[in-house]
């Protein structure tokens, strides 16, 4: 069960910290862009809420489940 757990996060946080960078970049090209302000706020609440997420899944699922198997 734990190895099926660790695949599932494993790859939703991939996911989301790639998202989350993919969403960064959108900000960052829509910052320099004139009256991009609104668009590059929208891409930054997107590119938090994938990387919050992604390190959420390490937290609470990933971690624990490593030390588990590496204190057996």
């Amino acid at each position: 069960m734990d190895r099926i757990l660790f695949i599932v996060f494993l790859s939703l946080s991939t996911i989301a910290i790639g998202f989350g960078g993919l969403a960064t970049y959108f900000a960052v090209r829509c910052a320099r862009k004139n009256d991009g302000e609104v668009r590059m706020a929208l891409w930054s609440v997107a590119a938090l809420a994938g990387f919050s997420f992604g390190g959420m899944c390490w937290a609470y699922f990933l971690l624990p489940i490593i030390l588990h198997h590496l204190s057996n």
